[in-house]
């Protein structure tokens, strides 16, 4: 069954929808009738079924029900930052991350970083991802939209901490370092922040401002990543250690 997100409060068992992208994905895209039952969440992460009872020429009118299902949420704060990539890995990396839990995804420029937005495109681009970020959040059911967000330079991160903040240093796996990441996650922060570097890495003054600024360079294991496949990585253990484990 489709979720959609909706852009008011739902107050009573019946509610009106009038946001054209919606109306035109559930009346013309999917052609629902009514009597079709589709998933509505509000902006206070409320989920509601919705049986379809009229479609007009710009509105749907629905009956809605109030689910009592568990949250689909992580239960910590994950904010995602990293530097810009190609086109495609940046659109995946959006799509992923939501699809993992992360609450924010911020993308930043830095000195290997292999792209560079032009003050002119980046509104544009941000439409782009934050249209990704919606449609994936739809599809994996969950209650919020993450915030697609763009930083100029490496050293705006710091305005975006968060309780922990980390960074994945290659060179720290490549040493062996395996446990400091662990030790973090079991101190429980309510949130957390971890900086991926480009394909070409962080450079080493980068890493220096960063490790002044309170962010702790740990290793993601043995294996050196790609660039869009570490902070999956690093999503899928904050969702074992959160979710899966049994306490």
């Amino acid at each position: 069954m489709e979720q959609y997100f909706v852009n008011k409060v739902i107050e009573n068992n019946r509610f009106v929808i009038e946001d054209s992208e919606t109306f035109k994905h559930v009346a013309k895209v999917l052609r629902h009738k009514p009597g079709d039952v589709i998933y509505l969440v509000d902006p206070e992460q409320n989920l509601f079924t919705a049986t379809i009872e009229r479609i007009t020429d710009d509105k749907i009118e629905t009956s809605v029900n109030k689910l009592a299902t568990p949250s689909t949420e992580l239960p910590i704060d994950v904010t995602i930052a990293c530097s810009l990539s190609k086109k495609d890995k940046i659109e995946w990396i959006t799509q992923k991350s939501t699809e993992l839990g992360a609450k924010k995804i911020i993308f930043f420029s830095s000195k290997y970083s292999i792209m560079t937005w032009k003050k002119n495109v980046i509104e544009k681009k941000l439409i782009r991802l934050q249209e990704i970020a919606k449609n994936a959040a739809q599809q994996s059911k969950r209650r919020i939209v993450p915030q697609v967000v763009y930083v100029n330079k490496l050293t705006d991160l710091v305005d975006h901490k968060a309780q922990s903040n980390l960074v994945a240093y290659e060179e720290s796996a490549k040493q062996g370092e395996i446990s400091l990441l662990a030790q973090t996650l079991n101190q429980n922060p309510n949130s957390i922040l971890c900086a991926f570097g480009p394909e070409g890495g962080f450079a080493p003054d980068e890493i220096n401002f960063l490790n002044k600024s309170d962010f702790l360079s740990v290793g993601l294991g043995p294996r050196i990543m790609r660039a869009e496949t570490a902070p999956m990585y690093f999503l899928s253990v904050l969702s074992y250690k959160y979710e899966l484990t049994v306490k």
